[in-house]
């Protein structure tokens, strides 16, 4: 199941894709990779995750949880895109970044939020 969170580059909602373990001198340290809808991708420390009991200091800006829709397709994941079917009289529907990376582009039209 993925997590949200948001970029520590842009505050961006991201999702947490991977989890992971490297060693390290001090024993095993938990990393995720997360990848967040203006198309940053990081891999890092999941004690450095925004959403982390102890976040570090982030300029002066206090964290400040947010809405989100989810995915109407997955329905577990925040969305992050308008879809619409290119031959559709279907409105658009939110998707996920998950979700859309199984899309054709010359079958749907994938637009993303802006945030």
């Amino acid at each position: 199941m993925l997590t949200l969170t948001s970029c520590p580059e842009c505050h961006a909602p991201a999702e947490i894709t991977e989890r992971f373990t490297l060693a390290s001198t001090d024993g095993p340290v938990a990393h995720v990779a997360l990848s967040c809808l203006a198309g940053h991708h990081f891999r890092m420390p999941a004690g450095q995750l925004p959403l982390s009991p102890d976040p570090p200091p982030r300029r002066g800006l206090a964290y400040r949880p947010h809405r989100f829709q989810l995915c109407v397709h997955c329905q577990a994941n925040p969305a992050g895109f308008w879809v619409s079917g290119t031959a559709s009289s279907v409105t658009r529907r939110p998707w996920c970044l998950t979700c859309c990376e199984h899309l054709e582009g010359t079958t749907y039209h994938i637009t993303p939020f802006v945030p």
